[in-house]
């Protein structure tokens, strides 16, 4: 009797843990590009990209997100840094999708004091 509560046990376990590993893959890409002058001008880049693919490729989900910063030199001696976010959402489903976007323009004097700032916030269509 203690062997067949035993072999129960285990093989109750061995169903729990197959139900949890799932044939669910993801994969996640991320490209970097930073280029900085000598005269305090700069410019970034990221992108990242993921997907995750439950068990076939009709039910995948795809995140991109590109995030730019640009820092140039302005008439007052200062900078100008403008920043744009954008990430997008793709599921399966047209309800499911969305685009977010958001942008700033910082401008700094000479003596680093933020003269202007516009910020347009998060945007979200779907």
């Amino acid at each position: 009797m203690k062997r067949l509560i035993t072999a129960l046990t285990a093989a109750a376990a061995l169903g729990f843990v197959g139900t949890a590993r799932a044939d669910e893959t993801k994969t996640t890409e991320s490209k970097s590009t930073v280029k900085e002058k000598n005269d305090g001008t700069s410019s970034t880049k990221v992108e990242k990209k993921s997907t995750t693919d439950p068990s076939g490729a009709a039910n995948s989900t795809t995140d991109k997100s590109t995030y730019t910063k640009d820092v140039d030199k302005n008439s007052m001696g200062g900078t100008t840094t403008k920043v744009e976010k954008k990430s997008t959402h793709d599921a399966p489903g047209t309800a499911s999708d969305s685009t977010t976007t958001s942008s700033s323009m910082t401008e700094r004097d000479a003596s680093g004091k933020v003269v202007k700032h516009e910020s347009s916030g998060p945007t979200t269509t779907k």
